[in-house]
Formats: structure tokens, C-alpha cells, sequence
């Protein structure tokens, strides 16, 4: 059966061996579909930056002066996989998956694919439009490094839409969180577990105790927390002297964030004191918080395209971060759009196929309707 040619280019890309720091596949391929286009690409320097192998994708499409320009984003990575995704359209679900042993990369091959697809049905009507930046980031999974690193001196527009949001087309997502990182490490006493275990203190037994005693996951409707990784040990007859944590704290409160960092720090305080262990314990904070009022005019212009669509919009606070939050912290207004993926990070991620054809179709749209936005 014949695929739409959004589908089959979103095919083509999942298929590429790429994640954070190795976008090196996807920004090749991305260039040429973009110089194809007829668009102005050019790569910026922050893959050496961060230890990757490629930059950040910027692409422009010239434009009438007297309408605004405007930003579309995705993503170029993705989060760690094994390197063989594997595809399946079952178009009687109206749904795109994997094979079941990896993610599918959804989020964000179908930002990538639905801004193409929106380019090329620009580029093949007729009707006035404002200049089309396109920013293709990296390493977006593991900290928004790209967007991080971005030289926003160089981005004209003032309006951006990040394609990158879970949920059903129609999805405009207006408000993202803080995120914190948490570092923690216990340090216990080793010894040999056979012959003197009572000389040892198991730093897993220390960190387990201050685990259990902490709040995690959804700890209001806004905040959340996840402790994911845990390191510790090199052999089973060596009590354990050394347990690093990682863990991660997000919000759109940042006063609520910080409530819960500084309590999260006297748990394991008062648990390493208890047991007679050293603690480090650091934060670091990856990006901020933005909410975007409803009566922006980058939430009105997408409403508008959407109701042009008989589309119903939707707009709603989102649980993850995305490269809006950079956005928005350097001068642009920028909101989120859901292509219609869901159970990102999971194999069981799927992709609706109607919803991923018609994002195309919107981005056009949004590109198309800015007439009536002139000068504006």
C-alpha cells in the first residue's frame, strides 16, 4: 500500500541510528532535505560544545518583510535506544508503532517530518507569507543542550512553535516546568562482607533507608520527582562504601520546586547522620519554567488555523520540558504542539497516522493564515 509522503519520509527517519550527542545521521540527511527546499542551512558550533557530533540545524525560508517571522522547532535525538527501530504501520489502527523492543521515535521524528511537510505545501501555494525560521536542536533529551546553546542574537522571529508535545492534534501547549537535577552520594566503609561485615556500612543500605523516606512521583498537580538512577558496588563480598544517586525535581512553581529540593537535602542529611555516613548532595538546575497567556498572539494565530482545519483547540500545561523553555527565556514567545504521539520513552509509543498527516497540514496553515496578521 502506498504511504502518504509524510509517513514515508517519518519511516525513513526513525530508521536512522541517532541519539543525544550522535545526531551526526539525522543533521546530514536534514541539510539535504532542507537545501532541497530551497532553504539557507547552516550548522552551528555547538556539537564540539558539548562533546556531539553535530550542531544545531538552522534553516531560513525568505518571506515578505511586512507579514511576522516565525520559529518551528523539533528535535533531532532521541532518547536512549538500541539503534534498530523498527516501524510498523498498522493502518487499520491508524497508528504507527514499533516492533515492541524499542522506543519509536515519535518524539520527535514527527515534529521533524510535520515541519517538512508543512514547508512543501507552503512552498506550493501561492498565498504571502512572513520569513519560516526553522531551528532542528540537539541533544534535547538529555538537558535542551542545543537550545541551551542556541545564539539567539541570529533568530529573528519573536513567535516560535515547538513541535514536540505528547497528546492528540489540537494539543497547544502553554506552560512547561522547572526542572531540577539532584546529585547524591553516600559514602559508607567498606570491608570484607564474609569475614568482618560488622566493620562495613552499606552505603546502598543508607541510600535505600533515605529513599523510602522521601516523596516521589507525583507529589502535587504540579510538581513531580523521580530518583532513576542508582550506581553502587563492585562485588558481592565488599560491603559497599560508595552509592551515587540521580534523581530529578520539576515544577511550575518554583517556589514548591525549592520547598522540595531543600526537603529532599534534609532527608538524606538526617539519614546519613543517623547511620554515620558522609553526604554530597548538589542540584543544578536545567531550565525554567514559562507559561504563555492565552491571548498571545502565537496561541491566537495557531487557534485560528486550527478552527480552519476543524480542528478544536486545546490548550494546556505540559509535564515536560522542551526547547520553548530556552525560548522563552530569550526573548521569544513559544508554545508547544502536539502531533499526535503518545507513551513517548516506552515501547509502546505510537504515532497516529491520520493525526501525524494533518500536522503537516496545520503548520502550513499557521504559516499561511499570518496574512491577516500583517504589520502586526
Amino acid at each position: 500500500m502506498t504511504q502518504a509522503p509524510i509517513v514515508e519520509e517519518f519511516l525513513e527517519l526513525v530508521a536512522l541510528n541517532v541519539g543525544s550527542r550522535r545526531e551526526r545521521a539525522m543533521a546530514d540527511v536534514l541539510k539535504d532535505k532542507l537545501a532541497a527546499l530551497g532553504l539557507i542551512v547552516e550548522e552551528d558550533g555547538v556539537g564540539a560544545l558539548i562533546g556531539g557530533e553535530a550542531g544545531n540545524l538552522i534553516a531560513r525560508l525568505h518571506g515578505d518583510p511586512n507579514y511576522p517571522p516565525l520559529l518551528f522547532s523539533a528535535h533531532m535525538d532521541r532518547v536512549v535506544n538500541h539503534g534498530r527501530i523498527c516501524p510498523r504501520v498498522e493502518a487499520e489502527r491508524d497508528i504507527i508503532v514499533s516492533d515492541g523492543t524499542s522506543i519509536l521515535a515519535a518524539d520527535d521524528v514527527s515534529g521533524i517530518v510535520s515541519i517538512l511537510d508543512g514547508l512543501r505545501r507552503v512552498l506550493a501555494d501561492d498565498r504571502p507569507h512572513g520569513e519560516i525560521e526553522i531551528v532542528f536542536s540537539v541533544a534535547e533529551e538529555v538537558g535542551l543542550l542545543g537550545a541551551r546553546h542556541l545564539n539567539y542574537a541570529e533568530i529573528k522571529s519573536k513567535m516560535a512553535y515547538v513541535v514536540d508535545s505528547i497528546g492528540p492534534l489540537g494539543f497547544i501547549i502553554n506552560q512547561a516546568p522547572t526542572q531540577f537535577n539532584i546529585f547524591v552520594t553516600l559514602h559508607g566503609r567498606s570491608a570484607h562482607a564474609g569475614l568482618e561485615p560488622e566493620k562495613g556500612l552499606s552505603a546502598i543500605r543508607v541510600a535505600a533507608t533515605a529513599l523510602t523516606r522521601l516523596r516521589e512521583g507525583r507529589l502535587s498537580l504540579i510538581s513531580t520527582s523521580n530518583f532513576g538512577i542508582v550506581q553502587a558496588g563492585v562485588a558481592t563480598n565488599i560491603v559497599c562504601d560508595r552509592c551515587e544517586i540521580k534523581g530529578e525535581a520539576r515544577s511550575t512553581d518554583p517556589a514548591e520546586v525549592a520547598a522540595y529540593l531543600e526537603e529532599t537535602r534534609r532527608i538524606f542529611e538526617d539519614t546519613a547522620a543517623e547511620f554515620g555516613a558522609v553526604l554530597d548532595f548538589k542540584t543544578s538546575l536545567e531550565y525554567k519554567t514559562f507559561r504563555v497567556d492565552e491571548s498571545e498572539l502565537v496561541i491566537k494565530l495557531a487557534e485560528e488555523a486550527m478552527k480552519n482545519m476543524g480542528l478544536s483547540p486545546i490548550i494546556a500545561s505540559g509535564g515536560g520540558g522542551m526547547d520553548g523553555n530556552h525560548f522563552n527565556q530569550h526573548g521569544l514567545t513559544a508554545i508547544g504542539l502536539s502531533p499526535g504521539y503518545f507513551n513517548p520513552h516506552t515501547p509502546q509509543e505510537r504515532q497516529s497516522l491520520s493525526q501525524l498527516i494533518r500536522c503537516g497540514a496545520l503548520i502550513a496553515e499557521i504559516i499561511l493564515s499570518v496574512g491577516q496578521f500583517k504589520n502586526r
